[in-house]
């Protein structure tokens, strides 16, 4: 079957030649025409061919630089990214650190205590926020009942002494007293914790002394552990009841102790 095409392809060259022959040899000039046509024809598709590979090879440099235009604007992308991940977390943390210790150095300048800076590393998940652990302990001179602050004012007092921690009783613990004064009317009380409430009560505050919302409670340096002039809170709520000796009085204490980082220990 192969050699029967063969010669099938054979014969029609010969044919062909052999008509472009008789042609040739009885019309030159239909010859001639032939041949510009194919001449025409030819570069025609010479001309194709070239506009092809040009316009492919086009077509393959676009691809190269639409790929390095992604690439750039991927990377693009990723730096925007960056830049606001640091602006929205980063850099406001920058702010706010800079913030509080602008607060910090303000209140140790106003106060003429010794004070240490110490920062809050745990809360006991038992206690409620009304002890906290700081990371200062014995091998900084730390002891048992120095007084601890910060720049909104009195946080508690050290309870328990470690090597390089200390436990801090916070004002909150219905286990800590402090002796305190109205700055107001500058009649002094006992400012005891209730625990979970968030707030502080006065106690042994006798009926007949005139005290009001809103006034600035302080410690009266009673007692010998806490200075006196610490800014405690503010009273919240007054009621005076004809049975008892004692009018019922809350205070909100100005530290915000769902917030403690760095604090002052008061040294001796």
């Amino acid at each position: 079957m192969r050699i029967h095409s063969k010669s099938i392809f054979l014969l029609s060259i010969l044919l062909l030649s052999f008509v472009l022959i008789l042609i040739s040899s009885r019309r030159a000039d239909v010859l001639l025409t032939i041949r510009e046509k194919a001449y025409v024809i030819i570069g025609t598709l010479q001309m194709t061919s070239s506009n092809l590979r040009t316009g492919f090879t086009e077509f393959i440099a676009d691809m190269g630089r639409s790929e390095k235009l992604r690439e750039e604007n991927r990377a693009l992308k990723n730096e925007i990214a960056q830049m606001r991940f640091k602006e929205e977390n980063y850099y406001q943390e920058i702010v706010s650190s800079y913030q509080k210790l602008e607060e910090m150095l303000e209140f140790k300048e106003k106060h003429s205590y010794d004070l240490l800076p110490a920062q809050v590393i745990a809360y006991p998940s038992y206690s409620y926020f009304r002890t906290v652990f700081i990371n200062r302990g014995e091998k900084e001179g730390i002891e048992k009942d120095l007084v601890v602050v910060n720049s909104q004012g009195l946080v508690g007092r050290i309870v328990e002494v470690y090597p390089h921690q200390a436990k801090v009783l916070l004002i909150l613990d219905e286990r800590s007293k402090v002796g305190v004064r109205d700055q107001e009317s500058r009649d002094v009380a006992i400012l005891q914790g209730k625990g979970e409430k968030g707030v502080c009560e006065l106690e042994y505050l006798l009926n007949k002394v005139s005290i009001e919302v809103g006034d600035r409670v302080i410690t009266s340096g009673l007692g010998g552990i806490f200075p006196e002039g610490i800014l405690v809170g503010k009273v919240s709520y007054v009621r005076k009841n004809p049975r008892r000796l004692f009018q019922e009085v809350e205070v909100v204490p100005s530290v915000d102790f769902g917030k403690l980082e760095e604090l002052f220990i008061i040294e001796k």
